[in-house]
């Protein structure tokens, strides 16, 4: 039996580290918390064993290719090369670490089959390197067949987290016009045989009747269909989904609402803090006006006072506030007869100047008074204004931090938005397909006769093949498993009689990576053809929490023994390569040969994730 192994998976750009990890020939867990990079790394594997396409993430975005490096079944190497962007494959034949600058062994296209140029695609390559070129596989009850693809081998070998928990039978994509043809990949690998000697060909009668197009142009156009939702998954997972991201979109919208909420009471605040602050501006300015005014006066005051002292000070010098000669007439004092010259006539003139003097000093003692309300008035307003500008900063500061906040929720909508689109985009074609499949049933050419259909799973093999499955459930002491088996009626794994799908996520999981390791196993006691490694993307973390409402949650210690012997059946029993892809830590007892993988998380402590950290991104 021919095995392929991957070596190596390394992402590289231009004036960037390399992004790599390194894979052992049996078990490798790549381990650590979320958003570290592991399902990129899934997700890369699968990108460079024929996927359309693969997500860009911040940390990739300075990177442009994708190498992976595996040996073929004469231990002969192979490097692929993949522009992140997708298109086909560069081919080189032997062991690269780095991009090579010299042109490549040979191009594989991406699309399954022979280009007009006669270039190999990458899923006959492939295939030819195991041994499952060229091999049929039943599309209908007509027998009308199709190419195997490579990509049919990675359904029941590349394993991500939403199929290993799906209730969708693991032999089973979920696209319902596959159905046939994935009962018949399971036998070719159980059975060594496909349909190819079954393949029906068109009488004369059935060429007339296609020519007419009808058929034909409806298979276009649901294949068509078909491809454009192709890796979107079942109805059941899209409706799923659609719900999830309805939920999501829900509490990203309360969430923005909150913060507008938020940003209008604040707002509300700061118009309300300007406008005390314009009221008290417009009295400060009355108060400025009026101390200006009184400044005015009061030097007024000051300068009658000055006048008056003046005054006062010229008519002490010449005598005219003293009793003797009167500086009026001239008259001694003698003479000065009481009629004519007043008692106190001498004085009457200082009395009237030093009374207006006192006069104006009050008026200004008392307008000092009202200035010195008036000042302090002003450094009242003026510190309250001060506080009112200081409080508007304050808010306007609060303000940003909350349309800060606000942007990255509102990208975040826009996201969820376009996903909930391309749901209902799928869902939508799911509909047309099944609308063209009973429109299809209604133009369908009367077949004349029935075709041979080739045999089912053989019953003693679908005995074996479920004592395989047995075998590792048993291997990992699978808490309340009971009798596990896989019907040929419900193409399903079931466990005491009851289908995988009635049982909780948890479950579902670790039967479906059952269903994979026991498959795998099957073949390669057989020396039957199968890829010759295995990746599943977090098959055991779903085990620790149920569904709600199915069971109860595994005791610690049912989690730890069944985590234990999970690793220890791929680290010491099983013959093929395994890649697992987990978030907890993998037992401490596997054997040197097993390879670990531990993404930390921590900048500051070991290895940060698949790809090098960035100042300011998270990985994914």
């Amino acid at each position: 039996m021919s095995r392929l192994r991957l070596v190596r998976l390394t992402v590289v750009g231009e004036g960037v580290p390399d992004a790599s990890v390194e894979f052992g020939p049996g078990l490798t867990v790549i381990y650590g918390g979320s958003n570290t990079g592991k399902s990129y790394v899934f997700e890369a594997i699968d990108f460079m064993l024929g996927a359309k396409s693969l997500k860009s993430i911040p940390e990739s975005e300075a990177y442009k290719d994708v190498m992976l490096t595996m040996t073929l079944a004469d231990d002969t190497p192979l490097t692929l090369v993949r522009r992140l962007a997708g298109g086909h494959f560069s081919a080189f034949l032997e062991d690269l670490r780095t991009l090579p600058s010299r042109p490549a062994d040979f191009t594989l296209t991406a699309t399954h089959g022979n280009t007009s140029g006669g270039r190999l695609s990458l899923s006959r390559y492939l295939l030819q390197a195991i041994g499952l070129d060229g091999k049929e596989l039943r599309k209908n009850r007509q027998n009308v067949t199709a190419p195997l693809s490579f990509r049919n081998l990675c359904l029941l070998s590349v394993i991500d987290e939403t199929k290993v928990q799906s209730k969708i039978a693991p032999q089973f994509s979920g696209q319902f016009l596959n159905r046939t043809p994935e009962l018949s990949l399971l036998k070719l690998l159980l059975q060594g045989e496909d349909d190819s000697k079954f393949a029906r060909s068109a009488d004369a009668a059935e060429k007339r009747k296609v020519s007419k197009g009808k058929t034909e142009i409806l298979e276009r156009a649901i294949g068509e269909l078909q491809n454009s939702i192709d890796g979107t998954g079942s109805v059941l997972e899209l409706k799923q989904r659609h719900g999830l991201i309805l939920n999501s979109i829900q509490q990203q919208t309360s969430s923005i609402e909150s913060s507008l909420n938020t940003r209008v009471e604040l707002l509300t605040e700061q118009m309300t803090i300007l406008g005390e602050k314009n009221t008290y501006q417009a009295r400060l300015d009355e108060v400025a006006e009026l101390l200006g005014r009184f400044g005015l006066l009061k030097a007024k005051y000051e300068s009658d006072l000055a006048r008056l002292e003046m005054v006062q000070e010229a008519g002490t010098l010449l005598g005219y506030f003293q009793p003797g000669v009167c500086v009026f007439c001239g008259a001694e004092v003698e003479h000065q007869s009481a009629e004519l010259h007043a008692v106190g006539e001498v004085t009457a003139f200082g009395e009237s100047v030093l009374s207006e003097m006192q006069k104006t000093a009050g008026l200004r003692d008392d307008l000092n008074v009202t200035i010195g309300d008036l000042e302090s008035q002003e450094i009242r307003l003026r510190q309250a204004i001060s506080e009112f500008m200081d409080e508007a900063d304050r808010l306007r500061a609060q303000i940003g931090s909350v349309d800060v906040s606000l942007q990255p929720e509102r990208e975040e909508l826009q996201e969820l938005l376009a996903v909930k689109s391309a749901i209902e985009l799928a869902l939508n074609t799911h509909d047309q397909i099944a609308r063209l499949l009973t429109l299809k049933a209604t133009v369908e050419p009367e077949d004349e006769g029935e075709p041979v259909r080739p045999p089912e799973l053989n019953e003693l093999i679908a005995a074996e093949f479920s004592a395989s499955i047995n075998r590792v459930v048993e291997a990992w002491s699978l808490p309340n498993a009971g009798a596990v088996r896989y019907s040929k009626s419900a193409s399903d794994v079931m466990v005491d009689e009851q289908p995988r799908s009635s049982h909780g996520k948890g479950m579902r999981a670790v039967l479906h990576a059952a269903f994979t390791a026991g498959l795998a196993q099957y073949c390669f006691d057989r020396e039957l053809e199968h890829p010759g490694f295995i990746v599943m993307d977090t098959p055991v973390r779903p085990y620790r929490e149920p569904d709600p409402g199915l069971a109860e949650a595994p005791s610690e210690e049912e989690v730890t023994s069944l985590t234990e012997r999970f690793y220890s059946y791929f680290d010491t029993q099983f013959d093929g390569q395994s890649i697992i892809l987990e978030n907890e830590d993998p037992p401490e007892t596997l054997s040197s040969e097993s390879v670990l993988v531990y993404f930390s998380g921590n900048r500051n402590s070991g290895r940060y994730g698949f790809f090098p950290p960035r100042p300011g991104l998270v990985s994914s």
